[in-house]
């Protein structure tokens, strides 16, 4: 008689690295665009509570994945290199690389603030 096993491995249940890396990578160029956003209108019309909310979740996302990844893998330097070529795909000649580097830099300013309030 033919019986399902009691567990699945661990590893099959968890994407691969390169596609936890890819995620890494999305979510962090979407904070850097998100918080760009944020900069505008904190100049001009004051910070809107929708951009506030998007920024927030996209932090949250990231110290979700944070925690996935505790200990696997260099997580900052992930959503660096991954985030910024997301970047420059996206934008071309419309961002330039100290652009990239000022906003994915505040990404995970960020995310280390949360990570430092929330750990200890």
């Amino acid at each position: 008689m033919l019986t399902a096993p009691a567990s699945l491995p661990a590893a099959s249940l968890q994407p691969s690295a390169l596609a936890l890396e890819e995620i890494i990578g999305e979510i962090a160029a979407d904070a850097a665009v998100a918080l760009a956003r944020a900069l505008r209108e904190f100049q001009t019309d004051g910070l809107s509570s929708r951009t506030r909310g998007h920024w927030g979740g996209l932090i949250a996302r990231l110290f979700d994945l944070w925690q996935v990844c505790a200990g696997q893998i260099d997580f900052s330097a992930v959503a660096r290199a991954r985030g910024a070529r997301l970047l420059q795909q996206r934008y071309g000649r419309d961002i330039n690389a100290r652009t990239i580097v000022v906003l994915i830099d505040g990404v995970l300013e960020s995310l280390q603030h949360v990570l430092r309030s929330e750990l200890n």
